[in-house]
């Protein structure tokens, strides 16, 4: 396997939505429940109004996960909200490439990303289900702050 991280571009998200609703059909490990087009997919992860960045990972032509990184909403209204200064990450993986170091070199390159950015502490909010997320978060640094019935929050400080 040859991977490259890169900063994602408008014409990933055809695959990025595949990949995507390939874990939403699955079910289990992501919040979201309704499948995502190319649009969706351009102003949720490529270019949402608050992103920081939004890196791929790819073995030659094909895409094996992505990840983002968008500041909190400050006119936020629901439950849980986060200072200004924070930022969420959203972490995707092809699930048949699992734990071969896809998600870490996606992290290595966000974190970078969120340090230059002033970022003061990245959420992941994760799926209690979702047992692989937490350990996969819980490896990169990332310290529980917050539970809720569903989910599980961890941060992390890019120093």
């Amino acid at each position: 396997m040859s991977l490259l991280i890169r900063t994602a571009r408008e014409d990933d998200a055809s695959e990025m939505a595949r990949l995507i609703n390939e874990i939403i059909a699955i079910g289990g490990t992501t919040a979201h429940r309704q499948a995502f087009d190319e649009p969706g997919i351009i102003s949720d992860f490529i270019s949402p109004k608050l992103g920081i960045c939004c890196f791929v990972a790819a073995d030659g032509p094909q895409l094996l996960g992505f990840q983002a990184l968008e500041w909190c909403d400050p006119e936020w209204s629901g439950e849980d909200r986060l200072p200004a200064d924070w930022a969420v990450v959203a972490t995707y993986v092809d699930p048949q490439t699992h734990k071969r170091g896809i998600g870490r070199a996606l992290f290595s390159k966000t974190a970078e990303a969120a340090k230059a950015a002033g970022v003061c502490f990245v959420d992941a909010t994760i799926q209690r289900e979702n047992t692989g997320g937490q350990a996969f978060y819980q490896g990169m640094g990332f310290t529980d702050y917050r539970t809720g019935v569903e989910t599980v929050s961890k941060r992390f400080a890019p120093v």
